[in-house]
């Protein structure tokens, strides 16, 4: 066999194995993520509003309303968390209207299939928002295709719509009610989860993601930003708390990056040892979990809180600082700051754990602003309105494969064939990976549901009452699981569908038959589509990538500007600016994994790809410390000879953002970008004795070698790329 016929050879092997992968992950349980509360709570507005169809007389108007709490519920649960009530309020509302618009333009075939290939454009295109976009668009098909068999006049069409919102504005209202009696205690309860996220990172390695911390802290911002009625004085304590966990987790991050490079450089020739650093932490973790028990109302922790930042205040003193450029200098202020955050953090805790009575409680504003998000949303979707975009190519495929099913759908003499479109349109995702493992999660799901369907109608026959209990368990069981994994989670789901159905249509063998047989052709109907036309993840992962070059570009221009200009850059910005660089890096690294899940032939290039995310972990944690360092309460002089450097470091990373949209299509040319570190050799020259400049020198350092990695890594070349590039870690 020729070497030039030899990679073609190994196509069908690689995609097996992919595809292999694929049906592996489609299996994965994980156990920790399984919540029965949580899986109680979503079925719970399912049963009732199944109850109320029943006991008023109007089982139809049950089922119906069961269906639309259905759906909103596996919106939320699909993904586990805090249930997002805004997503889960547009879910009902997109589906509202989806099926109005089937129910009305049903019974006209053409019009409907127009009307279909306008869903699928926009189900494609909501991709591009993430999760939450991909399940209101996924959703809104369901309910498209599904009422769509059941064309009504228009008043009629209305009527059903009007109950597919209430059933999924049910779940709304009750997940809101059932946390108002005490509104403080999930607040407080996210509150020290971010606090003991915090601990286990300032305990971790310095290598040790910081993402877990990052996403409590995030959960604990968004539980006091919800629309709750009233809130109390400790609401403001509990604000106050949330920012300094904000402050906290950089300080940490920046005190393992200057570990490195006390490593690196060595102990003795830093002048800083690595153990008192390590004790300060230790304590600092301890402390953390001391407070988060004391946010949650443990008086005595508070008197423990007290002692701990006693202790770390001592060990900061016991060590010391270091000479002017050091990061010995770097290390000192930033333990001072956390023995000053810990201190802060004592003298709120108490406040937190008290909560007022009703009497205290108040309206308050809300602090989050949903427009802002849609706006960017809605930037998200035009920008990804095009064929060469994963989504846009998603979204075209998706506006093919869904009519196409509904017309073989309705030539095929098989009972409810509707589920073949659903099928078809719901296991199709852009990438390769995501959609062969969504393909085996639901063949898997449907296959056992209908099973377990099966062998409960053959054993207990259950009937009336008995079936409103029956699928307010499998709801539950459905819900709780669902986190854990989608195919378990599915199969409860199929096993609830079926009895639901049961209600109307008391024929539950012919149901769960046709729902298997359905679901089957519409699998592979969506599988044999992508195969015909794939959409690969490299694209979207070199994208991705650039994405987090420009994040990170922009966080660390405003920061050498205010070193550069001697002034504290604020600190609302700098937070906004650093948590959009953290969510870039969380999305770059998810899509370049699912990448490298594809066929080799097909994936991002690994080496690249992970020397490029090192680097630019290398850049923002350099840039972390000189942001705090900004940002301390003390007078510094400004840099003008700064400019020239940061100047430099745009402009590379600019070409890199650059160099990486092109990817795949174009490959990187080779070309002279700016001798950053002849600027920052130049710019050590003029500091002198000044203080403050020396004070830069360790951290601009590790900027320059970290911009010239990614440079070298996304395979462009310039004065100095060459020889930093082997120092990537």
């Amino acid at each position: 066999m020729s070497t030039a016929s030899h990679p073609q050879s190994k196509r069908p092997l690689e995609t097996t194995v992919a595809v292999s992968r694929a049906v592996r992950e489609a299996a994965r349980f994980d156990r920790k993520l399984v919540s029965f509360d949580a899986g109680l709570l979503a079925a719970v507005p399912v049963v009732a509003v199944l109850t109320f169809g029943i006991v008023i007389g109007k089982p139809v108007w049950g089922v119906t309303m069961g269906a639309g709490a259905m759906l909103v519920g596996i919106a939320w649960r699909v993904s586990g968390g805090r249930p997002p009530l805004a997503l889960m309020a547009t879910d009902a509302v997109a589906m509202a209207i989806s099926t109005f618009v089937g129910s009305v333009t049903g019974s006209v075939t053409w019009l409907h299939i127009i009307v279909l290939c306008l869903w699928g454009l926009m189900a494609g295109l909501l991709v591009a928002v993430g999760n939450r976009g991909g399940a209101v668009g996924t959703q809104s098909i369901i309910a498209l295709v599904v009422f769509g068999r059941f064309s009504q006049p228009a008043a009629q069409a209305l009527g059903l719509a009007t109950l597919v919102l209430a059933g999924g504005l049910a779940q709304v209202v009750f997940l809101s009610i059932v946390r108002w009696p005490l509104p403080l205690r999930n607040q407080r309860a996210a509150t020290a989860a971010a606090y003991r996220g915090l601990a286990a990172l300032a305990a971790a390695s310095d290598e040790a993601s910081t993402l877990p911390a990052a996403e409590a802290i995030d959960d604990a911002e968004a539980s006091l930003a919800s629309p709750t009625l009233f809130g109390d004085a400790a609401l403001t304590t509990l604000r106050s708390l949330v920012n300094e966990a904000f402050r906290m987790r950089v300080q940490i991050m920046a005190v393992h990056a200057l570990l490195r490079q006390l490593r690196a450089a060595g102990d003795e020739k830093a002048g800083a040892p690595e153990g008192p650093v390590r004790r300060a932490l230790a304590t600092t973790s301890s402390a953390l979990d001391t407070a988060a028990l004391a946010i949650q109302g443990d008086e005595d922790a508070f008197h423990r809180l007290l002692q701990r930042s006693a202790e770390l205040n001592a060990e900061v003193k016991a060590y010391g600082g270091g000479e002017p450029g050091s990061p010995a200098l770097h290390m000192d202020r930033r333990l001072a700051a956390l023995a000053g955050q810990i201190r802060a953090v004592a003298a709120l805790s108490p406040a937190a754990g008290k909560g007022g009575g009703l009497r205290t409680r108040r309206p308050y504003h809300r602090t989050n602003h949903p427009f802002d998000r849609l706006r960017t949303d809605l930037e998200l979707i035009r920008a990804n309105m095009s064929i060469h975009s994963p989504a846009g190519r998603h979204a075209v495929r998706l506006a093919v494969v869904i009519p196409l099913t509904a017309l073989v759908a309705r030539e095929l003499p098989i009972p409810r064939s509707y589920w073949m479109v659903v099928a078809a349109a719901t296991i199709l995702r852009p990438e390769f990976g995501a959609t062969f493992t969504r393909g085996a999660e639901r063949a898997l799901g449907t296959c056992l549901g209908v099973a377990l369907a099966g062998a409960i109608a053959v054993t207990l026959h259950p009937a009336g009452a008995a079936t409103i209990v029956l699928v307010g368990a499998l709801a539950w069981a459905g819900y709780s699981l669902f986190p854990a994994s989608f195919a378990v989670g599915f199969t409860f789901i199929t096993a609830l569908v079926v009895f639901l159905l049961n209600v109307i249509s008391p024929d539950t063998l012919a149901t769960a038959t046709d729902r298997l047989v359905d679901t089957l052709i519409g699998g592979a109907i969506g599988l044999t589509a992508f195969a015909l036309w794939p959409t690969w993840a490299s694209t979207s992962a070199w994208q991705s990538l650039a994405e987090l070059v420009g994040a990170e570009r922009a966080y660390v221009d405003v920061v050498l500007t205010a070193a550069a200009e001697g002034h504290r850059p604020g600190d609302q910005r700098m937070r906004a600016l650093a948590r959009r660089a953290r969510l870039a890096r969380t999305t770059a690294e998810s899509t370049v994994a699912r990448s490298l899940s594809e066929p080799s032939t097909r994936r991002i290039d690994a080496s690249q790809s992970q020397r490029a995310l090192a680097a630019m972990r290398r850049l923002v944690q350099a840039a972390h410390v000189l942001r705090l360092d900004a940002q301390d309460e003390r007078e510094r002089r400004a840099q003008p000879g700064l400019r020239p450097l940061q100047a430099g470091i745009h402009e590379v990373l600019g070409e890199v953002e650059a160099s990486l949209r092109a990817r795949p299509q174009q490959e990187p040319t080779p070309h002279e970008l700016p001798d950053v570190r002849a600027r920052f050799e130049a710019f050590q020259r003029e500091c002198g004795e000044d203080a403050d400049a020396l004070a830069l020198l360790a951290e601009l350092d590790e900027m320059v070698d970290a911009a010239n990695s990614l440079a070298a890594a996304s395979g462009l070349e310039g004065a100095g790329v060459e020889d930093s590039a082997t120092m990537v870690p």
